[in-house]
């Protein structure tokens, strides 16, 4: 059967080559070269075959078995199931945390997929075990995952689990990873180094930078606060950064910068019963601009990324099926506080 499967690569297609194979294959199961109930090639005979890689006919078949076309018989192989195609990608949606600004990002993923997209959502709350195992468990269930891999530990080995063409890594980029994966990334380290570079000035006029933040409930990329000692030494600006800050503690003259929308309230709240004005008494800071941010206290300063932009190149990626690394738009919002 094999042999009167005529597929050859088109190098000068944009199209990844397993969406090559997989619109090839689908063609011959509708034109009946391949009968329902027929088992396919197995993936070292269509390795040669083909001429491509074990990773790209496993994403082929992933990707039909996906669309109800192909099922999977452990053991045995791969087996034409049916040649009518659901018109739905189911999508693993595999993010840290549910917050503000990832709702933003959710929503503007889903208006820019548009139809023929399902979209599951899964939380690993930076468990490194719970990322590997979702990963697991699901491997043959979607036809296509979006991970957010926030984590100061390696976890690429656990991203290998899935077929590189099939996955897009969302927000950050771990090192060890290539070309190979489509991603819209954070560039922490640099990003909010030119960030806080913009508010130099501003920053020169309290006596240092006091960065606050609660680990156990807000990851914050070793690589962040690279960028931010980067950032102090550079400038001589004084930078101290405390996990779990005791909130009556705060003074005068300083600039806190607040990771977490909890950390943000508490230092508001510290703000108010030491009677401090913002701005004037102290600065303040955050980090992932939301919505409330834009008009409590009449506006509080932020480093963000664009995460809009995010959820739309996403889907843009993910609709054509492009291998491509994206640095995401990040700005400076400045406001009320500083």
């Amino acid at each position: 059967m094999i042999s009167c499967l005529d597929f050859k690569v088109d190098d000068s297609s944009k199209e990844p080559k397993c969406k090559q194979l997989e619109e090839f294959l689908l063609d011959v199961i509708r034109e009946k070269k391949i009968l329902v109930g027929a088992k396919l090639p197995s993936v070292s005979q269509a390795n040669k075959h083909f001429g491509v890689s074990r990773d790209t006919v496993l994403a082929a078949y992933g990707a039909l078995q996906q669309r109800g076309v192909v099922v999977s018989r452990p053991g045995k192989g791969f087996y034409v199931a049916s040649r009518r195609t659901k018109t739905v990608l189911k999508i693993l949606l595999l993010f840290d945390a549910m917050n503000q600004y990832k709702e933003t990002l959710y929503r503007s993923l889903v208006q820019h997929l548009g139809r023929n997209y399902e979209i599951d959502i899964a939380f690993h709350y930076y468990n490194e075990k719970l990322f590997r195992s979702l990963i697991e468990n699901n491997r043959s269930e979607y036809g296509y995952f979006v991970l957010m891999p926030h984590f100061n530990v390696d976890v690429t080995d656990a991203i290998r689990l899935l077929p590189s063409s099939r996955v897009l890594l969302l927000d950050a980029f771990p090192q060890g990873l290539g070309v190979e994966y489509a991603a819209v990334y954070q560039d922490f380290a640099e990003d909010v180094y030119v960030g806080l570079r913009s508010l130099l000035d501003k920053l020169r006029t309290y006596e240092s930078l006091d960065v606050v933040y609660n680990g156990q409930f807000q990851f914050i990329p070793d690589s962040l606060v690279a960028g931010m000692r980067r950032f102090s030494e550079d400038f001589k600006i004084p930078l101290h950064i405390y996990r779990g800050f005791d909130f009556s503690k705060i003074e005068k003259g300083k600039c806190y910068m607040a990771i977490s929308d909890r950390d943000l309230a508490g230092v508001i709240k510290a703000m108010w019963e030491k009677k401090f004005e913002i701005g004037r008494d102290m600065g303040l800071l955050s980090f992932d601009d939301t919505p409330l941010k834009e008009v409590l206290l009449g506006g509080v300063t932020t480093i963000t990324t664009d995460f809009e932009w995010m959820g739309e190149q996403a889907a843009s990626l993910i609709k054509r099926r492009k291998i491509k690394q994206i640095h995401n738009l990040s700005r400076v919002m400045l406001r009320n506080t500083i």
